[in-house]
């Protein structure tokens, strides 16, 4: 290998090396989820039951709700009375949805989120969610 050709190939090492990944796009986050499975340590769950709940997120710049929503075979859904209000914050490092209600405060981790899967870790456990796409 020619002498010239080390700067190219220094230069290529720093850039791979030192590139940031790309932030969460939290947007991503408004829609419908289906909990898929919930992960803890080495062992997964499944839930059970043929009628389960969705998260339902509405999100405006970093505050949104989360309600839990049951899809009705019409495409239609029975939506809870209940809403979990929340604010995205981002650490600089990661990004976490905090939750406040009048009895509580807590905060979840956003490990992962694109079009088509969200997980969330929360007390040691993942939630691994799948985006639910209505029929049409």
């Amino acid at each position: 290998m020619k002498i010239y050709n080390w700067p190219i190939i220094i230069l290529f090492l720093y850039v791979g090396c030192n590139s940031k990944p790309e932030k969460t796009d939290v947007g991503l986050l408004a829609g419908y989820w289906r909990i898929d499975f919930i992960s803890q340590k080495n062992e997964t769950f499944h839930p059970k039951g043929k009628n389960r709940l969705l998260d339902y997120y509405f999100i405006e710049k970093n505050n949104g709700i989360r309600k839990k929503v049951e899809p009705l075979i019409n495409n239609n859904f029975i939506i809870t009375e209940d809403q979990n209000p929340f604010t995205i914050i981002d650490d600089g490092k990661d990004f976490f949805i905090q939750f406040e209600t009048r009895w509580d405060q807590w905060r979840e981790k956003i490990i992962k989120l694109n079009k088509y899967e969200l997980v969330l870790e929360h007390q040691e456990k993942r939630y691994h969610y799948v985006r639910f796409v209505k029929d049409l």
